[in-house]
């Protein structure tokens, strides 16, 4: 599925001191992992596993992905703390008050 360049996680102009193609990478990363590319099929992938597909996607590129390890923080971070609220607002049972 292409990227929505309108409505991006990471926007270009936010990110403009790295190549354009790491930010679309970024990018992708983040699309797959919120579309559940990413992970194991039934949970959503850590954001562990979202950076270390980031520098993946990166070396293939031929990027030295050391460069750009506090755009991988970040990413991880992001993700870690979507799961976070994911899981609040979907598996944590709601308080009912006792009658």
């Amino acid at each position: 599925m292409p990227i929505d360049y309108k409505n991006l996680e990471y926007p270009f102009e936010e990110n403009d001191d790295a190549p354009f193609n790491v930010v679309r990478v970024l990018n992708e990363c983040w699309d797959d992992y919120s579309n559940g590319n990413l992970g194991n099929g039934e949970l959503m992938a850590s954001g562990k596993e979202v950076s270390e597909e980031f520098f993946k996607r990166l070396k293939q590129l031929n990027y030295d992905e050391l460069k750009y390890t506090e755009i991988a923080k970040t990413l991880e971070e992001n993700v870690d703390e979507n799961n976070q609220h994911l899981y609040h607002k979907h598996y944590e049972p709601s308080e009912q008050e006792d009658e």
